[in-house]
């Protein structure tokens, strides 16, 4: 067997289990953990990533932990990402000494990215446009 070397990488696009658009944000919460585990994982995983590069990774692994561990993304009907917060998200933070400003601060950008990153790990929406 002979081995050709190559020295551009190959592009293999992903392709979902079944395409956004064929599905409805009810089809979306009923099948979300069983169909589509992996990519929640995914966006999630992406945005944890970012987070860490750009603020404290003790604050951003508490808000993963303690708030974010009961999220719920919700698919809206314009094919768009919310992410449902647990109620009275910051009171949950402990083990963490930070402002109640830094916190709401750092929490809410991480949760316009996760959001941005589900829309493009699903190939729906426009990451790129923030949410109003």
């Amino acid at each position: 067997m002979w081995f050709i070397p190559c020295d551009r990488p190959t592009f293999v696009p992903r392709r979902p289990s079944r395409a956004m658009a064929d599905i409805d944000p009810e089809t979306f919460e009923a099948e979300k953990y069983r169909e589509y585990f992996p990519q929640l994982q995914s966006a999630y995983k992406r945005a944890f990533n970012r987070l860490n590069e750009d603020y404290d990774s003790q604050l951003v692994h508490a808000i993963d932990q303690q708030i974010l561990n009961e999220s719920e993304p919700i698919l809206e009907e314009d094919g768009g990402f919310t992410l449902e917060l647990p109620e009275n998200p910051l009171d949950r933070l402990e083990g963490v000494v930070v402002s109640d400003d830094r916190a709401a601060e750092v929490l809410d950008v991480y949760v316009n990215e996760i959001e941005s990153q589900l829309q493009s790990v699903f190939g729906v929406g426009n990451p790129d446009e923030p949410k109003a």
